[in-house]
């Protein structure tokens, strides 16, 4: 099927999801109240029986226990379940668990229709249960187990369906009306019982009722499942499944327009996300001969393989991916307080959301880039957003602290591998002559990022909450993983490091060796103080929440003009300009204990902060790389090992002191180790200098 027709075909597939979405609205202002059995039940036997005396044909043979399969998993048992999941869950809960159908449909279109398992519907499922999470969930984390358990049923019983109405498809001369008929009326048949067990029939019927009663069965029952199961037909089974995504969108802007409800930013986020979703899952699979061509280009010699305009593009969008991955490691610092309190823990413990999510970052990193030596880079990229997105839409409905923590546990071995991976797939985008600039661009989202993502989350959630906070940042992952899948090209695996050869590095390399140590206890004391910012200002200054976002905010853009600084005197000095940023990070801490009391104290001690990492970041980068230049992946991923480590245990070890000795002390412990940081790269002195030429080295120039 032509591109063209074949998007015409799925923009009126979409139509009955979006009928199915106004039936909220009808069953609620035209219906019977609490009678959703009974709207089921009436939109499709009354509805199936009028049809097939229209149709005039029966099933015979082996359909009839097919149309009584099709039309109980499609019809019957998915409105009961839907029915017992909507009742029993809170918040549009049961409509996010339920959008995992793409994704069971996926996997279920592979092993019985022979489908092969599309990056493209991969990442639409991904994105379609982000974007549904955005648009319906409520923030509430009760959960019920038995409205969980019906949710994933019901997903299943229409996954299903899609599934085997694909397998089977029509009997051979028997029409699309028919068809549809005898499902309505099997669909029909399984839910009357339940309908007349479970809500009785109404004693009064009015006029109202009758005139939703028959939108129900023309529109939401005759004209939507003739689409649908013409749309099954003629698209793949993945593309379909998507479509069903649709429903919440309208029943959403229905109830806005009509029932008064909001409709906030984060849900208008899901409704784009949820409609990208859908035109991804009807991309076109590439034609062989054309992939087989392009793969002989990109093998020419000297000729790079990009257009200027993709590649820089590329380059961005690795920057945004790291951007994405680094505030979400840093995000719950901002967000300790409402956190500890919300899951009944304490602020200290709360503190191990950091904690893990660096150790997994840190010590998987090594291990899982040399495991995934043979996957393309674009596909080992856009698996780690998809768990970055889905981890974050875990955290934001989580129920409990455990929980929250083994998402943040996978959470950070996705990141730790974009570290070991992300600057130098920046760097294989672009001509080899610009591939120092693309580096440079890459990396300036960790400054970015770190003195970007805490303020940002701190503002977030003083206008919503912390879970919405994530579900936000979940689709925000989801529109990189989009950006991703459509700008970045194929970049099979190059330059894969071996474990041994990562932790020999240092071993054999006394400057790396040095350049680490450094590194390690600046971030270790850094963010075992920057951790409990929140608490101690509340604690010591009586900050409001307004405050400390402005705060952070303040600290972020010192970090920009740190960042900045140092772009312009680490290539004359890397060493100098470090020794100057440890510096900086040793008074702003001693004046946070002796003045960050004051609303002006604060302010000048944030600032002074945020200028002394912004800075710090880029030299240590600078310092790394020019103490081991012809082994560059292996020293990212030891920088990558130290640097995330540092920052979980770092958090670790301000937790303790903050729960036994008190906030201040955690302070001090920064204090301490960003000293030893400054005294060690003064007592080693040339040895941490570069010996590659300054042109080599990484500026945010």
């Amino acid at each position: 099927m032509k591109s063209g027709r074949r998007l015409l075909t799925a923009g009126v597939t979409a139509l009955a999801p979006a009928i199915w979405g106004s039936t909220y609205l009808v069953t609620t202002e035209w219906l019977p109240p609490d009678r959703p059995l009974l709207a089921a039940t009436v939109r499709a036997l009354p509805a199936g029986l009028m049809l097939l005396a229209f149709a005039r044909t029966l099933p015979t043979g082996i359909w009839l226990w097919r149309a009584l399969v099709l039309g109980t998993l499609n019809i019957g048992a998915f409105n009961f379940l839907l029915f017992v999941a909507a009742y029993r869950l809170p918040g549009g809960t049961a409509a996010m668990i339920m959008s995992a159908q793409p994704m069971l449909v996926l996997v279920l279109a592979a092993l019985l229709l022979g489908d092969r398992i599309r990056y493209a519907h991969v990442a639409a499922c991904v994105l379609g249960t982000g974007g549904v999470a955005l648009l319906v969930f409520k923030g509430t984390a009760a959960l019920d187990f038995v409205g969980v358990a019906a949710a994933l049923a019901g997903a299943a019983c229409m996954a299903i369906g899609i599934t085997l109405t694909k397998l089977w498809g029509r009997p051979d001369g028997v029409g699309l009306l028919p068809f549809t008929a005898w499902q309505l009326i099997a669909g029909g048949l399984v839910l009357s019982p339940f309908t007349l067990a479970i809500e009785g029939l109404p004693a009064t019927v009015s006029g109202t009722d009758l005139v939703g009663f028959g939108y129900l069965m023309s529109l939401g029952a005759v004209v939507s499942y003739a689409i649908w199961f013409r749309g099954i037909e003629r698209l793949p089974a993945p593309a379909v499944s998507v479509l069903a995504l649709c429903s919440p969108i309208v029943a959403t802007l229905l109830g806005y327009l009509f029932l008064h409800q909001t409709l906030s930013i984060p849900q208008l986020v899901g409704v784009l996300v949820i409609i990208g979703a859908a035109l991804l899952a009807q991309l076109r699979p590439a034609d062989p001969l054309r992939t087989t061509m392009r793969e002989k280009k990109l093998t020419a010699p000297d000729n790079h393989p990009h257009s200027t305009l993709r590649s820089w593009l590329g380059v961005a969008v690795i920057t945004a991916s790291l951007f994405v991955f680094v505030t979400t490691e840093l995000m719950p610092v901002g967000l300790l307080t409402p956190v500890s309190s919300s899951l009944s823990v304490s602020v200290g413990v709360a503190g191990l959301m950091v904690t893990l999510y660096g150790v997994s970052a840190g010590l998987g990193v090594p291990f899982i880039v040399a495991w995934t030596r043979r996957v393309n880079r674009r596909v080992l990229l856009s698996a780690l957003l998809a768990i970055l997105a889905l981890g974050n839409l875990v955290t934001a409905v989580s129920p409990n602290y455990p929980l929250v923590l083994t998402a943040r546990l996978l959470m950070g071995f996705a990141n730790g591998v974009f570290w070991a991976i992300g600057v130098g797939m920046a760097m294989r985008l672009v001509p080899e002559r610009h591939a120092s600039r693309a580096s440079a661009i890459a990396l300036s989202g960790i400054s970015i990022a770190t003195v970007v993502g805490i303020p940002l989350g701190t503002f977030l959630e003083s206008l919503t909450s912390w879970r919405s906070t994530f579900l936000i940042w979940s689709g925000l992952s989801a529109l990189v993983f989009l950006a991703v899948a459509t700008v970045i090209p194929s970049l099979p695996s190059q330059n894969a490091v071996p474990v041994r050869e990562v932790f020999a590095l240092p071993r054999k390399n006394v400057r790396l060796r040095l350049v680490m140590f450094a590194v390690i206890l600046y971030v270790l004391g850094h963010f075992a103080a920057y951790t409990f910012v929140r608490p101690f200002m509340e604690d010591n200054s009586a900050a409001t929440p307004a405050f400390i976002a402005g705060l952070l905010i303040i600290y972020g853009v010192g970090g920009a003009a740190g960042n900045f600084i140092a772009g312009h005197t680490v290539s004359k000095s890397p060493r100098g300009s470090f020794i100057a940023a440890c510096a900086g990070l040793v008074v702003s801490l001693l004046l946070l204990l002796t003045i960050g009391h004051s609303q002006v104290g604060a302010i000048i001690s944030l600032a002074l902060w945020g200028v002394s990492f912004g800075a710090a970041n880029l030299c240590q980068i600078n310092l790394t790389l020019s103490a081991a230049p012809d082994t560059f992946e292996a020293a990212m991923s030891i920088n990558t090992l130290g640097y995330n480590t540092s920052i979980a245990l770092g958090a670790l070890f301000g937790g303790l002191f903050a729960d036994r000795l008190g906030v201040p002390s955690a302070v001090w412990f920064g204090v301490a180790l960003t000293a030893a940081s400054l005294l060690l790269t003064l007592s080693t002195g040339r040895k941490t200098a570069p010996t590659v030429p300054d042109r080599e080295l990484t500026s945010s120039r």
